[in-house]
């Protein structure tokens, strides 16, 4: 075997770190750059030698798995303080980690049988509730190519990179204009919409400004509207969502084809 990275399968290792790169994204989009300590250091020294005589033993018994191969590394890691040394043990974990991961693909690639299930990947959009005096705050869509004609949340897809509250403040700002920090911003509802849609809402406590139609190009008018007199041409899904949220529910499907969902198919957005 070549020693490629690839483990027999041509391309394993690419697209093995791939999804890694991926997986990175969405953490970085969900919580932002983080700083913690390490919390590690000698006290994990005697953890990481009963790794090592586990595996050992393993090796002797001829019963080594994956299990025990990252186990040893990981905890030899935990066991480290020193941060040239550390981040050597983690690249590592890291390491081995992606050789299970690319042994898990090469069982499908040998097993034709099997069908591999393509990993879920969501766009993801944000929406922020304005409500004043018991009026809630919502837009007008026109010259989208989606729901045009109809009423919705200032809302808009998250950004590569972006914290969904960021986003949320960010789209605020761009379609009402008003300034929103994102520490103002409480979830109030998650909706999975069929097929590959999930939609995070908000409601800002407080804001700077005055609203108004910031993108004329895309709405034809702002109004504020009872809580209890929504208007019936609004988008469904949001319409949902607002009906859920009144209702206390935290999460909802739409769009699934299921008797316990909303039925009917979502189309596409632009």
């Amino acid at each position: 075997m070549r020693a490629d990275g690839d483990s027999g399968v041509p391309g394993s290792l690419g697209r093995v770190l791939a999804d890694v790169a991926a997986e990175r994204a969405a953490q970085d989009a969900m919580w932002g750059i983080q700083e913690h300590p390490d919390g590690t250091g000698p006290e994990g020294t005697a953890a990481a030698d009963r790794a090592k005589r586990d595996l050992d033993e393993a090796k002797r018994a001829g019963g080594v798995t994956w299990r025990h191969i990252l186990r040893e590394e990981v905890l030899e890691a935990f066991a480290e303080d020193d941060p040239d040394l550390l981040r050597g043990e983690l690249i590592q974990v890291a390491a081995v980690a992606v050789k299970w991961a690319q042994a898990l693909d090469r069982r499908v690639a040998t097993a034709p049988h099997r069908v591999r299930r393509t990993r879920f990947t969501a766009i993801v959009d944000v929406h922020v509730m304005f409500v004043r005096d018991g009026a809630l705050l919502l837009g007008r869509r026109a010259n989208t190519g989606y729901g045009d004609g109809l009423w919705h949340l200032p809302s808009g897809h998250l950004e590569a990179g972006e914290p969904v509250l960021r986003a949320a403040a960010r789209e605020a700002a761009e379609e009402v204009g008003v300034t929103v920090d994102p520490a103002d911003l409480t979830f109030v509802h998650v909706m999975h919409r069929a097929p590959d849609r999930v939609g995070l809402f908000f409601r800002a406590e407080r804001w700077t400004g005055e609203p108004y139609n910031a993108e004329p190009g895309k709405c034809d008018g702002l109004a504020w509207y009872p809580m209890d007199g929504l208007p019936a041409d609004m988008v469904d899904y949001p319409a949902a969502a607002l009906r859920a949220i009144a209702e206390g529910r935290g999460f909802a499907l739409h769009g699934w084809d299921d008797p316990e969902t909303d039925p009917g198919a979502v189309t596409p957005e632009r």
